[in-house]
């Protein structure tokens, strides 16, 4: 990726240079801010499209001076500081509102600042502006009308799960409806949902938050994350019980989610009886539709397909570089997802204590389609490349996977 030429490096940083910084990153689409101490300054790094690009290079004295213009500005301790710090932010840029989370973390270079820009966009998004594939799209589809059993999006961090949990939440979101949702952090506010902050200073776990939460009555239950026993078991508890319950959680591949439970110390027939539906996504860059260009697969990217028994496509497409799109060849991401709804098969097989790789054959049989199949339809339509899909690190075989585990 074609780096931004640094402006202005070593200069002194003005007091309206932090609203400039922040002006840049949302023209150029930033998601993220990092503000990164090293041994000869500050280096300003802008999160665009899943990767960094650098926007500018500070001397020492110059960062120093802007991380103290952010501590002031955020309500942060402008003295010296020996332990992470996270606050919330509101302000106008250039006419638009904006939200952002801001991360100061003491390092041994010095005080490093990582900006979230928190786009409410993101909250009103649709299950049709997912990218989900046709297939998945009903599929998900009919959760939503049937809302059976639990629905679980797994994946890696920054993979989409919450985007993809907010726009289960527009969909299913009516006045007769209570929503409670548990979050660490809670990353926007919305009007007709109950949202509880975890806050583990002060006891407030996700496991406590979901017994309060069920006291509350509730007729949808989102859990921003399941990361330890307790969590996990309070919530699949709760899907037993006939709770909508949403939730997030890391692993692999939809199936393996199985296993993550397991670990977790939840029975097979807890897992199998609240478990309604498992996606797995990553976030994939999209081809510049004003620059990719066609192309002929190279002998080990048709490989990569049959490692997964899949046929190459017929067609492909790789990334140019133009002014649209910065000359880097992508614009925007889309979904990469595989969608599995349990039937009584899977939950035959994981009751009857069943290993990952007998689940996912059978379920695949039953008309589950995997995160590769998608991968490689939005390859054929040009959407985006193999180049990009290799990058995500979908191509390692399951039995290399587990041997690193």
């Amino acid at each position: 990726m074609a780096d931004n030429p640094p402006s202005n490096s070593g200069s002194a940083i003005q007091p309206e240079e932090q609203e400039k910084m922040l002006r840049e990153a949302i023209t150029q689409r930033a998601t993220d801010i990092h503000i990164d101490p090293n041994h000869n300054g500050y280096e300003i790094r802008f999160r665009i499209d899943s990767l960094l690009t650098t926007w500018k290079h500070l001397s020492k004295e110059s960062g120093t001076g802007l991380i103290n213009q952010i501590k002031a500005y955020t309500g942060i301790e402008t003295g010296a500081t020996f332990y992470p710090v996270s606050q919330r932010q509101h302000l106008t840029v250039s006419g638009r509102p904006v939200e952002m989370r801001v991360t100061l973390v003491p390092c041994i270079s010095g005080p490093k600042i990582a900006i979230r820009i928190l786009d409410r966009e993101t909250t009103r998004k649709t299950i049709h502006e997912l990218g989900l594939p046709s297939c998945s799209l009903s599929g998900l589809q009919e959760w939503i009308t049937s809302l059976n059993g639990m629905f679980l999006v797994t994946g890696p961090t920054a993979s989409g799960k919450t985007t993809t949990l907010y726009a289960i939440l527009n969909e299913i979101i009516e006045e007769s409806r209570h929503v409670v949702t548990i979050e660490d952090p809670v990353e926007y506010e919305i009007d007709g949902v109950n949202q509880i902050q975890v806050d583990e200073r002060h006891n407030l776990e996700f496991a406590d938050g979901i017994k309060a939460a069920l006291r509350l009555d509730p007729d949808c239950l989102m859990i921003g994350e399941i990361r330890e026993p307790g969590a996990a078991i309070q919530t699949m508890n709760a899907s037993i019980q006939g709770h909508v319950v949403m939730a997030t959680m890391h692993s692999r591949d939809a199936v393996s989610a199985v296993t993550r439970l397991r670990n977790f110390n939840g029975e097979n027939h807890q897992i199998a009886a609240s478990l309604g539906l498992v996606a797995n996504q990553r976030l994939v860059r999209k081809l510049c539709r004003e620059c990719r260009q066609e192309k002929k697969l190279a002998a080990h990217e048709e490989k990569y397909f049959n490692r997964f028994q899949l046929d190459p496509p017929d067609t492909a497409f790789g990334p140019k570089g133009c002014e649209s799109c910065r000359m880097t060849g992508y614009f925007d991401r889309t979904g990469l997802f595989e969608i599995w709804r349990l039937d009584e098969t899977a939950y035959e097989l994981i009751s009857g204590n069943a290993d990952e790789e007998t689940i996912r054959e059978k379920s695949k049989l039953s008309g589950r389609s995997s995160i590769h199949e998608h991968a490689r339809d939005l390859i054929e339509e040009g959407v985006t490349s193999i180049d990009e899909v290799i990058r995500l690190g979908l191509d390692l075989p399951w039995s290399e996977y587990h041997m690193l585990k």
